[in-house]
């Protein structure tokens, strides 16, 4: 018996569509019904761990991490995350001040702050950047689930712990210096917080692209505005705020 042989046409795969270099990548959804949720942790084991678990929750998607302030800063704007799980000390800028970065750039983004920092002035500063959670690094990782399950249903998040410790810290009376954080300017807490670092005028000059001689009125107007006379006294403080890791190199 003869076999006729028919001619199958085979179309060649479209091609990829290229862009620029320099185009940002797209924002992809997340599957339905997950949220897409950003990690920002500087220990990379921590950070891992974190978004292995996100891959397993099923109500979330990892939308990208990052290891410190100034990416998530980035991260956030670029990605746009459902939600945002950040850390409060971190190399460069810390958790805090993110989010005086970021302001209301993001209204719908919920934050869920993962860190072992939980003294009063950190927790007055965090409640009063509109935190909708808090899970202490110190405790079981399922306290981190459980807070991710919660905040993505709409909810908050804050355990007895955190809570008294809020009551003490809006009993309490703010520690002096608290209230001048907020009246400086983005310029301003970014010098800080180089100045903190160790970088001379020069240097911050060359970060920021401004003058040497504006970069030494900024530190003036900065030591100022806190009622500090030396280097030491703005390091104290800007530790304090959380503002820089005081461990970091």
């Amino acid at each position: 018996m003869k076999t006729s042989l028919r001619k199958i046409r085979v179309s060649r795969p479209a091609a990829h569509p290229t862009f620029p270099l320099t185009r940002k990548p797209s924002v992809s959804s997340a599957p339905a019904g997950k949220k897409r949720v950003l990690v920002i942790e500087d220990q990379s084991a921590v950070c891992d761990l974190v978004a292995e678990m996100i891959h397993a929750h099923p109500r979330c998607d990892l939308a990208g991490k990052g290891s410190d302030g100034e990416s998530a800063v980035e991260l956030a704007l670029q990605l746009r995350p459902d939600i945002l799980v950040l850390d409060v000390i971190m190399p460069g800028v810390g958790g805090i001040e993110v989010l005086r970065r970021l302001g209301g750039s993001l209204p719908a983004m919920k934050v869920l702050i993962f860190s072992g920092k939980q003294e009063p002035h950190i927790v007055r500063a965090l409640m009063q950047a509109g935190i909708h959670g808090f899970v202490n690094k110190n405790g079981p990782l399922s306290e981190l689930r459980k807070a991710l399950e919660a905040i993505a249903l709409g909810n908050t998040w804050f355990n007895e712990d955190f809570s008294r410790t809020v009551r003490q810290a809006l009993a309490s009376p703010a520690h002096l210096g608290e209230g001048v954080i907020d009246q400086l300017t983005p310029r301003e807490r970014e010098i800080a917080v180089l100045i903190a670092q160790s970088h001379s005028s020069k240097e911050v000059a060359g970060r920021l692209s401004i003058s040497i001689k504006t970069a030494e009125n900024h530190r003036a107007n900065l030591m100022r505005k806190l009622g500090v006379r030396d280097v030491a006294g703005l390091v104290r403080f800007v530790v304090r705020q959380g503002l820089v890791d005081p461990t970091a190199e």
